[in-house]
């Protein structure tokens, strides 16, 4: 198969981008506790940034079930994370016939699970996903294993913008990754934002990980 110009492009942006990984989470109980509460826990050895990315789409996982909405429904529109540089439009997504949330096809914009918490939410996880790349370019969330502790995430929602503040970033193996804690309901009102990473297995057509920054609402105390 012949690489098209564009492709060989993104791969040298792609591994450029993934110079720094983020902490890999290899248990599962440890899994669940980053991401229902983001308190450091002990984690893995980072694993080496894959040599290209890949052409078919990743998918998060799959959602064990679909609870009705959350009380307040507001939608995001806009997400943008300032500090690796990355500002996408959200739209407001669900789950595919085999259980796995919607995704956007296109990189640069982002899927709201519209079944759980919105940015105005009191209290849950708000779950916005993209995917990392595709045939043609790499996501804006390709940088999403840089961004650090404290880095503002700023979430547009109808006539209003609702901080947040990074707590954590982390890389799970999919066979590992909690979906009952990524789509939690209860807890803070926090943000999962949510790409693949980790090395593309070309058997599966995958990525091998999912990359989670957490990030707090900033405006609740």
């Amino acid at each position: 198969m012949v690489l098209t110009a564009a492709l060989l492009g993104a791969a040298v942006v792609y591994a450029v981008l993934t110079a720094i990984a983020p902490n890999r989470i290899t248990d599962p109980d440890a899994a669940a506790t980053a991401l229902r509460d983001p308190a450091p826990v002990v984690t893995a050895t980072p694993t080496a940034p894959p040599a290209e990315p890949s052409a078919p789409r990743p998918t998060l996982g799959v959602q064990p079930a679909t609870p009705p909405p959350a009380p307040d429904r507001r939608a995001p529109t806009r997400i943008a994370v300032p500090s690796i540089g990355a500002e996408l439009p959200v739209v407001p997504t669900g789950v595919r016939d085999d259980g796995a949330m919607e995704i956007p096809d296109d990189p640069r914009t982002a899927g709201w699970y519209r079944f759980g918490p919105g940015p105005t939410t009191d209290s849950g996880a708000m779950v916005v996903s993209a995917h990392i790349d595709s045939r043609e370019l790499v996501g804006p969330l390709a940088r999403l294993g840089e961004v650090s502790p404290g880095d503002e995430v700023i979430v547009a929602a109808a006539d209003e913008e609702v901080r947040y503040v990074i707590e954590r970033v982390d890389s799970y193996p999919k066979q590992v990754i909690d979906l009952d804690a990524v789509f939690d309901r209860g807890g803070a009102a926090r943000l999962h934002l949510v790409t693949c990473g980790g090395r593309w297995d070309p058997d599966t057509g995958h990525y091998e990980d999912n990359v989670v920054a957490v990030a707090v609402r900033a405006d609740i105390a």
